[in-house]
């Protein structure tokens, strides 16, 4: 051996182990990310399966006689929105079929916002982490307020508020004026009906424990008196993140989205939206 050849320096201890440290970190990370991912598009796929269902039973099977109700309205144009509605709703109403919990489709046009609602009377919460079928599922599935029914003065929906934007994570939007100028309009296809609602308020607010005082926006739901009503709306009009100068009468439905949101404790976001006439 040549005596100029210097002895090669061994790493210390302490820094193998955060090699394999690291490594194994990184691996647990990926191998997460990864199954997130899976479970993310698995979920997706499936609302996506049961949307393109409900538009081939559209196109198959929707009355013949749409044109003739879209005919009543005086405008052209809108004659015609109303008869493509209408046969969405058709396809809408055949999803009962593959779930009796099936109560409409919900739709914001142009965003993300597009699924079914459920109901299950039972065990409200039922479809909280499940999916459309009834398997589990981290995002869960719409679903309705326990006092909620689709014709009760107010009703809402639940969803969760998905990182990756799915179900109602993108309903934070509204916290902006601007995003609600650009999408005024909520859709609720039931029974074969399309119903129009206009969004009028954009709150945060929260759920609030037992001995806590403070205004419990989920307990206004179902068939609620005039006076519920008003304290309702004056209440969603006075915490908006802006003035829609839009004011619900007690004829009108009010509809609820409702999601979870991270500005306080227990946080909540809810887009609320009046029902108002159709063609």
């Amino acid at each position: 051996m040549a005596e100029g050849k210097k002895k090669q320096k061994k790493s210390p201890w302490w820094y193998k182990l955060g090699i394999l440290v690291f490594g194994a970190v990184f691996c647990v990370s990926a191998f997460m990310a990864g199954r997130d991912y899976l479970a993310a598009k698995k979920e997706a796929d499936a609302f996506d399966s049961l949307s393109k269902l409900a538009a081939d039973y559209a196109e198959e099977k929707a009355p013949a006689d749409l044109t003739e109700s879209a005919g009543e309205t005086t405008d052209q144009e809108k004659a015609a929105e109303w008869a493509e509605l209408l046969k969405e709703a058709a396809g809408y109403a055949a999803l009962k079929n593959e779930n009796p919990d099936y109560v409409g489709w919900i739709r914001i046009p142009d965003t993300r916002i597009d699924y079914p609602v459920v109901d299950r009377e039972s065990d409200p919460e039922y479809y909280l982490h499940r999916a459309f079928d009834g398997s589990k599922s981290f995002g869960g599935t719409p679903f309705l307020g326990e006092a909620s029914g689709v014709d009760t003065k107010c009703l809402i929906i639940y969803g969760h508020n998905m990182k990756n934007g799915s179900i109602f994570g993108t309903l934070d939007s509204y916290k902006k004026a601007d995003y609600w100028k650009e999408h005024p309009i909520v859709r609720f296809y039931v029974d074969g009906e399309p119903r129009t609602y206009e969004v009028f308020a954009a709150v945060e607010t929260q759920v609030l424990y037992e001995d806590e005082d403070g205004f419990r926006y989920y307990r206004y739901d179902g068939d609620i008196p005039e006076e519920e009503y008003d304290e309702l709306v004056t209440w969603l009009r006075g915490h908006s993140d802006y003035d829609t100068e839009i004011v619900p009468e007690y004829e009108d439905q009010i509809l609820m989205l409702s999601t979870c949101s991270y500005h306080t404790k227990n946080g909540r976001f809810v887009v609320a939206a009046r029902r108002v006439a159709e063609p």
